[in-house]
């Protein structure tokens, strides 16, 4: 498949497998579903052919859950993780926590870490799912794949490596062009602008 054959089609869902290296690199794989059909990589520019490939068993859908994510709240106060652990020794040492620990084989809970409030983040993945294809975006650097622009002006793109905790592995979006621009710069190449100059 050639990416001028990319608008048009629907992305129907995302798999993804990601892999984490405490210290190192995390790595990440992702499938593109396209019209529930085949499964795709996305290029790294217009010149590279779109690789087809075999979804793996062990990739998750991002889609299987689209409802809002909880944040939880904890540590109302504040404290610091030494003032949390000195108050939960002084807890844990009351005679009534030695005795409760001594009959039922239990410590108190660490209340600091219970939520006391919890809040919900809106699952932007669903504006992904069963979008069409607009257009394909890339930016001339070695190594970084390209970006599917979506008829609601989401971007999608890729991220093979990237270091440990960062959450950069695996799928990125942008919520617009705009947001992709005041991060990486308006020198992109759009394949609509390349296939009119032809």
């Amino acid at each position: 498949m050639q990416p001028e054959e990319l608008p048009g089609k629907t992305i129907t869902n995302i798999y993804s497998i990601v892999n984490m290296e405490v210290g190192g690199l995390d790595t990440a794989e992702c499938f593109i579903e396209l019209d529930g059909k085949l499964f795709i990589d996305i290029p790294y520019d217009a010149e590279q052919e779109v690789f087809v490939k075999e979804l793996n068993n062990k990739a998750i859908s991002l889609f299987s859950d689209l409802s809002d994510i909880p944040v939880y709240h904890v540590n109302k106060e504040h404290k610091t993780i030494g003032e949390i652990a000195g108050d939960y020794q002084k807890q844990k040492a009351s005679v009534f926590n030695r005795l409760r620990n001594y009959l039922f084989g239990s410590n108190p809970d660490i209340k600091a870490y219970k939520p006391y409030k919890t809040e919900y983040r809106e699952n932007k993945l669903k504006y992904i799912k069963d979008r069409k294809i607009a257009d394909f975006i890339y930016y001339n650097e070695m190594g970084e794949k390209g970006y599917l622009l979506l008829d609601n002006g989401y971007l999608i793109t890729e991220t093979n490596t990237a270091p440990h905790g960062t959450g950069l592995a695996g799928l990125n979006y942008f919520e617009s062009l705009s947001e992709l621009i005041r991060l990486k710069g308006n020198g992109f190449i759009k394949l609509s602008d390349k296939e009119a100059s032809r």
